[in-house]
């Protein structure tokens, strides 16, 4: 993989987004609007930058495939704007050739073999696909029908199908919701492998743990508006729900002055560090700690 884009990632266009000062951006969307059976379904503002995983992140029925599929530029937005490399990705050959899709199933004609696939998608994008069919482990595979073929594989397939035009931007709408854990974490690997080369990743999903260890930067929804959208470094710092394995919980409770117990752990809303610094300063030892999860603040973005 990383041979291919031995001379780095290709330049991204500046562009200007609202109160922010300029920067790179792979996708912008402002006041981003979609109306399906005359109701609004999305207003999004929020953008995605060159390099990232971004993870869009919401509870079912709040957007997230629509907006998917208005970047992928097979659904046209309502109003808006909307742009992908500085442009309307609506029809628009020259923001598809540089962009790849992956949907949680496969849209390919499901008695095709996967060596007729590659190879097809080999001419059309002048490619040879051998290199990519043996990274990723499809040689046993290619006479086997798509039909034929576990969940694993056949999003592997598409994995190569999409790598085939060798995409500077890969979005991925809920790629693993059919796979079992193993494909999971062969995914996930796959990504941070795809990342690490250049690629820039938008990636929606309901599985928060996965997520949290993949992406760089989070957009929350939540019925067709965005909660929050930024590094998830700040969604997950300041104060955050903390849950603490101590020697002496009545005296931790008594030193923090604050806090419920939840079973074992102590349940505490703060800065994990001053809290840290709290205990260790009373004598108290901490045993075991589990700060905010993507899973806790899903909660809290998806009832903003």
């Amino acid at each position: 993989m990383d041979k291919r884009r031995s001379s780095g990632p290709k330049p991204r266009p500046t562009r200007l987004i609202s109160s922010l000062s300029t920067v790179n951006i792979v996708i912008l969307a402002e006041n981003l609007r979609k109306t399906l059976g005359g109701r609004e379904v999305v207003n999004l503002t929020f953008h995605v930058e060159p390099g990232s995983v971004t993870g869009l992140v919401g509870p079912n029925g709040a957007g997230k495939t629509v907006t998917i599929k208005m970047i992928s530029g097979i659904l046209r937005k309502s109003s808006g704007k909307l742009e992908v490399f500085g442009q309307d990705p609506w029809n628009n050959p020259r923001v598809h050739e540089r962009m790849s899709v992956i949907f949680a199933t496969p849209f390919y004609p499901r008695e095709i073999k996967v060596g007729e696939l590659l190879r097809d998608l080999g001419k059309l994008y002048g490619r040879d696909p051998r290199e990519l069919t043996e990274e990723f482990q499809l040689t046993p595979h290619l006479q086997k029908r798509l039909n034929q073929l576990s969940s694993g594989l056949l999003q592997r397939v598409q994995l190569v199908a999409s790598l085939m035009k060798d995409p500077e931007l890969l979005v991925a709408d809920e790629p693993t919701s059919n796979l079992d854990p193993t494909s999971r974490l062969q995914f996930q690997e796959i990504m941070k492998r795809l990342n690490g080369s250049g690629v820039t990743i938008l990636i929606s999903s309901h599985i928060l743990s996965e997520l949290e260890r993949l992406v760089s930067h989070v957009i929350f929804i939540s019925r067709g508006e965005v909660t929050f959208s930024g590094r998830i470094n700040d969604v997950l710092k300041g104060e955050e729900e903390i849950h603490l394995l101590v020697d002496d919980p009545e005296r931790a409770l008594k030193v923090l002055g604050k806090g419920t117990r939840e079973g074992g752990y102590l349940r505490v809303m703060g800065n994990f560090r001053e809290i840290v610094d709290l205990l260790d300063d009373a004598g108290v030892k901490i045993i075991n700690s589990r700060r905010a999860s993507l899973d806790e603040v899903f909660k809290k973005f998806s009832s903003a």
